[in-house]
């Protein structure tokens, strides 16, 4: 598939599906385009659906990004119709009528300025529970009222008069049954009802309309086997741009591998992690000391209170000294875990200037071709239980943990599985070198 769709309540996915053959993820947010530019590797991008309120909408500077890379860009109906007028002038395509609404400023045969976000907003059920809108948009009821205007079933000065009355309605309240309430107060009861036997038949969903039109758009550019679009600006890498990048980076195949390498390399990943992160002070439990002591004496066998006390002997450390080392140790780790993408990133950026990047890249590749015809899923029982026992003892030097799983966490694996998994690919890559 060479297009991405962001598509929530405007229309259902299998609607959309059987329009286009497309990659569909949910509503965009900022970052979101992104990611699927790094992900998919599109040649189109549809944005029909975006969050908005407490979630960063889908951002200007990443549409462009998307259309200085080469991607053709649309959008339609909701989210998309707003972004495309807006960026009009740099290549995003717009498609339907709400879009042109936008770009022109004004409602067809309206003179009020047409530029609000709540025109196209609607509440919806989560995405797990299906997505499905809770409200009506305003601009299908406008849409609505309009065809009847022109079909005779309300006049143009009451169709203002019930438009004005539900615009003056948070947009979450605003659905169809509303406007018909609304209708008897504005209209009368026979003229409401009247508009009420129509809309049962003449709605005009506006929003699904211009979605669909977006969707035929995509496939029809696509047909015609286009080259990449070539956009008539030159995009601007700014600080802010940097900045947005990091926060929202996503690995490629090659830096997932590396940094599954160093992971297996406990050490080597610690000293990363300490170059990028640095020693910020910050507040730490007293739970957390301990959990962090009860690691270090673990990892440097330091079982005993006398091996103990001679390490801080031998390190010219008293008791106080070393609780200073385990609060910045402890504060270290924490940002660690909070560092996600952000610190994922800045660990590839900081292996390819220590010149670490190529070695483990080269080591993940070899193992991947001498395993290809290997089982990489790890069996239970013995033969894991061996693995382990190799990695802990002749790779690491250690004493098995006790928890497995609390050690993965720690050395900052995403799960024991991802981890239980790298130890046994590792291990039958060691017997394979035998």
């Amino acid at each position: 598939m060479s297009a991405v769709i962001f598509l929530g309540p405007t229309l259902p996915r299998a609607a959309a599906a059987e329009r286009l053959d497309a990659t569909y993820l949910p509503p965009a947010r900022q970052g979101d385009v992104y990611r699927a530019m790094q992900t998919h590797r599109p040649r189109a991008i549809g944005l029909i659906d975006g969050v908005f309120l407490d979630v960063p909408a889908v951002w200007h500077r990443e549409l462009l990004w998307a259309l200085s890379k080469g991607v053709h860009l649309f959008g339609a109906a909701s989210m998309g119709a707003l972004r495309a007028a807006e960026l009009a002038p740099f290549g995003m395509r717009g498609v339907g009528r709400i879009f042109a609404a936008y770009q022109a400023g004004h409602w067809p045969g309206e003179a009020n300025a047409f530029e609000d976000d709540d025109e196209v907003a609607v509440i919806h059920a989560p995405a797990e529970a299906g997505g499905a809108p809770l409200s009506d948009a305003m601009v299908d009821l406008r849409a609505s009222l309009d065809a009847a205007v022109a079909d005779g079933r309300i006049d143009r000065v009451g169709r203002d008069a019930l438009l004005a009355a539900v615009k003056a309605q948070h947009f979450p309240d605003r659905s169809f049954a509303r406007m018909q309430s609304e209708a008897h107060a504005v209209l009368g009861d026979a003229a409401a009802e009247r508009l009420r036997a129509w809309l049962t038949t003449g709605r005009v969903p506006q929003k699904r309309l211009d979605a669909l039109a977006l969707l035929d758009a995509i496939a029809a550019l696509l047909a015609t086997d286009p080259p990449a679009f070539q956009p008539q600006f030159r995009f601007e890498r700014a600080l802010v741009w940097e900045q947005f990048v990091r926060a929202v980076a996503v690995l490629t195949v090659d830096e997932e591998l590396v940094l599954e390498e160093l992971r297996l390399d406990p050490r080597a990943h610690q000293a990363a992690e300490r170059a990028v992160l640095g020693r910020t002070m910050a507040p730490v439990a007293p739970a957390d000391i301990t959990a962090t002591l009860d690691g270090f004496r673990t990892r440097l066998g330091l079982l005993r209170r006398s091996e103990l006390d001679d390490w801080m002997r031998d390190n010219a450390l008293d008791v106080a000294g070393l609780e200073r080392l385990l609060h910045r140790e402890v504060a270290v780790e924490a940002a660690g875990r909070k560092g996600g993408a952000t610190l994922a990133a800045a660990l590839i950026e900081h292996l390819r200037l220590a010149g670490q990047f190529a070695p483990l890249l080269a080591r993940a590749r070899a193992k991947q071709q001498a395993l290809v015809s290997r089982a990489h899923i790890p069996p239970a029982g013995p033969a894991l239980a061996a693995a382990l026992d190799w990695y802990f003892g002749a790779r690491l030097g250690e004493l098995p943990p006790r928890s497995t799983a609390d050690w993965a966490r720690t050395q900052g694996w995403p799960s024991n599985q991802v981890f239980t998994q790298a130890v046994w690919r590792d291990y039958l890559f060691a017997e394979a070198q035998r």
